[in-house]
């Protein structure tokens, strides 16, 4: 049920995503085509392109940690076996969990608020500034329900249940070398199955047939 939940929210989000970076992709066009073609840039696209970059990064950041795709420093996670490395686990995810709850959904909301309270509005389109900072607690959101999920899930190995998430099977470092292994097998095969270079003509004895 929760890896169903997480997969439906991981559909909905990466496709979230994939409409926002192909509207920046086709406003970044349009630009190019009202600057170099129609000799008349578009007054709206710069800002447009800034606001859609902040959304894409915010929510992308979100999606990537909900995959376990950012960058970690899991030395000590791949040292330590047992109860210990999932005690490590809920320490990491609550760290998560905290910062996404005050800073940015918490600090977000607060932003939003007062920046709507103010009227204040950008510069081209017009456009309430409190709707662009909305991503913050937005973001803030997805990355505690993902950490909320990875801390059951550490929490779980530590009482010694199953896991029911198959993310947190191994570490990023863990499966990165594992497919390079599983890659290395499939080239030397290939290269050994690959016919071998003709053996280059020896040059003395043309010179004897010749003569």
């Amino acid at each position: 049920m929760i890896a169903r939940v997480k997969a439906a929210v991981d559909l909905a989000l990466g496709w979230v995503l994939v409409v926002l970076m192909g509207a920046a992709v086709l406003n970044v066009l349009w630009q190019v085509f009202t600057r170099f073609v129609l000799a008349d840039p578009s007054a709206f696209t710069d800002e447009l392109a800034r606001y859609l970059l902040v959304w894409v990064g915010l929510l992308g950041a979100a999606y990537a940690g909900g995959k376990r795709m950012h960058l970690a420093i899991d030395l000590l996670p791949m040292k330590l076996t047992g109860r210990p490395k999932h005690a490590l686990g809920v320490f990491i995810e609550a760290c998560v969990f905290a910062f996404a709850l005050f800073v940015m959904v918490i600090g977000g909301v607060k932003l939003v608020s007062l920046t709507l309270l103010l009227g204040q509005t950008s510069a081209a389109l017009r456009l309430p500034l409190g709707y662009v900072y909305a991503v913050l607690p937005l973001s803030g959101l997805f990355l505690m329900f993902y950490a909320g999920l990875f801390l059951s899930e550490h929490v779980r190995q530590f009482v010694g249940r199953p896991l029911t998430l198959p993310e947190l099977r191994e570490t990023p470092a863990k499966a990165f070398s594992e497919s390079v292994e599983d890659v290395k097998p499939k080239r030397s095969e290939h290269s050994a199955d690959a016919p071998s270079a003709a053996p280059a003509p020896d040059s003395d004895s043309h010179t004897t047939e010749r003569a």
